[in-house]
């Protein structure tokens, strides 16, 4: 199985889907702290989902549970180095602070279509909060389970 991590975050409305207008590349830390921390919550699925976030703003960790198809399990994803800034560029610059302290990140392990594969994708809020959607595609006897809501809090 392949594992990549990818900013995958520029643009994002939350309507119970995630558009997405994304780019990769390089991203630097600001002054905001919103997405640094241990995050649990959990999934609609009544699952468990915890993330670290590291003092540089990069996702470290993911765990999440998953219950569909008459399976369940837990996937922990380590080693990571996953931004949660945002690859904007303002013209004219600078970016106004609203979307200079925006916090997202979206990974991927597997490869979708080839074998399992696990997506999370997060947005943090004002107040201690974050939400998004996992997605388990072409497990091995369960199937798949897409869009996928979570929620957590920093603990």
């Amino acid at each position: 199985m392949r594992t990549h991590a990818k900013a995958l975050w520029c643009g994002v409305t939350l309507a119970g889907v995630f558009a997405v207008a994304c780019s990769d590349g390089p991203t630097s830390p600001s002054a905001s702290s919103l997405s640094v921390g241990q995050w649990s919550g959990t999934t609609t699925q009544g699952m468990p989902i915890a993330f670290t976030v590291s003092s540089d703003e990069a996702v470290t960790t993911i765990t999440v549970g998953y219950s569909f198809n008459s399976c369940s399990g837990t996937q922990t994803f380590s080693n990571l180095s996953v931004p949660t800034a945002p690859d904007v560029n303002c013209i004219p610059g600078p970016c106004s602070g609203p979307i200079s302290s925006y916090r997202a990140f979206g990974y991927e392990n597997g490869s979708v279509g080839s074998g399992p594969s696990t997506t999370v994708n997060g947005l943090f809020l004002p107040g201690g909060r974050a939400q998004g959607q996992v997605s388990f595609r072409d497990y091995p006897v369960c199937g798949t389970a897409t869009s996928v809501p979570w929620t957590a809090t920093r603990r």
